[in-house]
């Protein structure tokens, strides 16, 4: 059976996670803590965010690196207070607080064991936390359930965000090396898109698309279909828009796998035509903009605790600003921005391909090279024809290239480049 790349190629040294850099260094400075003979004040660690980011890599890895035993569990499996008790609760107390034995208890979606009614769980596990006497690591998606309050105030929380395209289109390049499959960039770039700061489903995708061969185009991307995230924000929009308590607008955001700042910008935009009355929508602006206050200070002071604030803010302030609803039915709209975003994704890909080109051969950051040079040269492509063909060649531009460059729109743009595939298949 074939193995799968995802375990596979799975961190086996922290260095080696992607991503998060700032979260996987606190995750680091917390257990040398515990290395030390010094536990460190809160015993346990929270480390939560969207799927895929490496939260659960991070901790086999450093396991692996550093000689722990790494006791996995999964939260969500749980039924009772006696379960939890039996499952975690006697492994967390094998060792001495000198660290003689060196394990770590893994926990997985914590936020799972927050829906179940039969309760006695998390109060278990609150009580394991003030006794462990090994590190204990808790994994969430959305750690914001009001019933895991009790674990929050006990824990080092870390938040994971999604993962930068760069960062998957590296990592996914580095994984074609050395299976030794010849990729393009334009690929990776597309599988990154595609995965929305997914590692797991980009390299699963990628394997997927592989098929046994050495060489892969993108052709090959046709058999993926499409993940669309679509249906899940606007049941999140309904939810909120719809909901009676803070509590009940926040929930709707637990376990949606789209970025924050986006989900900010639905609503955002959503909200003239879902609250009719002037007074309501002048309050739903006024808790989104304080909502924009902190997601601004959180992305510029990297302060992610402050996330625990945005949530409630806006989505339950929305939510309690409307007291009058529409007439009638309003569907919900896209955003402008984000439809603005994917009309020119094309024009943006071209950019970026003609920058990095400029930028190699130049010795430029392809910023400079994007907003210095790229005008220059289009003036000269479109002005001079001789000194503008001997500029192409120098560059490697492509046909596409060239078009757009000389002041081609975005659809003579995909004209060209379907025809200059077309031509390259024919020779």
């Amino acid at each position: 059976m074939t193995e799968l790349w995802v375990e596979k190629y799975r961190p086996k040294r922290v260095v080696e996670v992607v991503g998060n850099r700032e979260s996987v260094e606190a995750f680091v400075k917390w257990m040398k803590q515990w290395e030390l003979g010094r536990p460190p004040e809160k015993r346990a660690v929270l480390l939560y965010g969207p799927a895929g980011v490496g939260k659960t890599s991070l901790v086999l890895a450093y396991g692996k690196e550093h000689g722990y035993d790494v006791v996995e569990v999964n939260a969500s499996d749980w039924r009772d207070e006696a379960r939890v008790k039996a499952v975690v609760g006697e492994s967390s107390l094998q060792a001495t607080l000198e660290g003689s034995t060196r394990k770590i208890i893994l926990v997985d979606e914590v936020d799972g064991i927050a829906g179940r009614e039969d309760a006695g769980g998390i109060a278990a596990l609150s009580k394991i936390i003030n006794e462990t006497r090994v590190p204990l690591v808790l994994v969430a998606n959305n750690p914001w359930d009001p019933k895991l309050a009790p674990i929050r105030e006990k824990c080092l929380m870390l938040e994971f965000r999604r993962l930068k395209k760069a960062e998957v289109v590296k990592r996914l390049k580095e994984i074609a090396e050395m299976e030794g499959i010849k990729v393009s960039d334009v690929v990776l770039e597309k599988l990154a898109e595609r995965s929305e700061g997914d590692l797991r489903s980009a390299i699963n995708d990628f394997q997927a698309i592989t098929g046994g061969r050495e060489m892969v185009d993108e052709r090959a991307l046709e058999a993926l279909g499409s993940r669309n995230r679509v249906r899940e924000i606007f049941d999140a929009l309904r939810m909120i828009f719809n909901a009676k308590s803070v509590r009940a607008a926040r929930a709707a955001l637990e376990g949606l796998e789209v970025d924050l700042d986006l989900v900010y910008t639905w609503i955002l935009d959503n909200a003239p035509e879902q609250i009719p009355d002037p007074e309501d929508l002048a309050e739903a602006f006024e808790a989104l903009a304080r909502a924009d206050l902190i997601l601004a200070r959180v992305n510029r002071k990297q302060e992610w605790k402050l996330m625990r604030y945005a949530i409630p803010v806006m989505t339950g302030g929305v939510a309690l600003a409307r007291k009058h609803k529409p007439s009638g039915f309003v569907k919900f709209t896209f955003p402008p921005r984000i439809r603005f975003l994917q009309a020119t994704s094309t024009e943006r890909e071209l950019r970026r391909s003609i920058a990095q080109k400029i930028a190699t051969k130049l010795h430029l950051s392809t910023t400079k090279a994007l907003s210095q040079m790229l005008p220059y040269i289009s003036f000269i492509m479109v002005n001079d024809g001789g000194m503008g063909e001997a500029l192409a060649r120098y560059f490697e531009f492509t046909p596409s290239e060239i078009n757009y460059l000389k002041g081609g729109k975005a659809e003579e743009v995909k004209v060209v480049k379907a025809r200059g595939r077309t031509g390259r298949r024919k020779s």
